[in-house]
């Protein structure tokens, strides 16, 4: 199992450095059309949009992911909080094992976005609309991937307060 952690924590860490990148280039996309606009043309170039909004796409997905290996996400701590040990912990179990669904379905339900536009394009950059659906596809098997793990590591170590910190994922 600790090499299945390396493995999560290597793309995940990847997967950090992809969203970085969105929000580095969408930044200087702004800057770039904000520039445009005020001082050499009144429209600037349409693609910046598109493409920035893109990238703000694939950054909020990839921040899916990382919340869940974090255990950021939202959730009802103050009813969890409350309960007794005894019942803490398989709601605990329950929580990441919907997780895990909703990642599974996450990347099932974007198949039928591929065949109805597999030869769709984006009217100013013209990449293939198919590019933008597959990182909810690939975000969704991610979080179940770390679903997975945390379920398996509530077996092992208890409740959420008494599992090692996400920052395990990392090396």
């Amino acid at each position: 199992m600790d090499l299945y952690k390396k493995i999560i924590g290597r793309i995940c860490t990847a997967s950090e450095f992809v969203a970085i990148f969105c929000l580095v280039a969408m930044f200087m996309m702004m800057v770039i059309q904000i520039i445009a606009r005020y001082f050499f043309t009144n429209i600037p170039p349409g693609w910046l949009e598109e493409l920035a909004s893109q990238f703000m796409t694939i950054f909020i997905f990839i921040g899916m992911a990382v919340g869940v290996r974090d255990k950021i996400h939202i959730t009802l701590t103050i009813i969890v909080d409350s309960m007794a040990k005894k019942i803490k912990l398989p709601t605990e179990i329950m929580g990441k094992i919907l997780t895990m669904t909703l990642g599974i379905m996450m990347s099932i339900n974007m198949r039928p976005l591929f065949t109805i536009l597999k030869y769709n394009r984006l009217p100013g950059t013209r990449i293939p609309v198919v590019i933008i659906y597959a990182f909810p596809a690939a975000v969704g098997i991610l979080m179940a991937l770390i679903a997975v793990y945390q379920i398996y590591d509530h077996f092992k170590s208890g409740t959420d307060e008494e599992q090692t910190r996400p920052e395990d994922f990392i090396n």
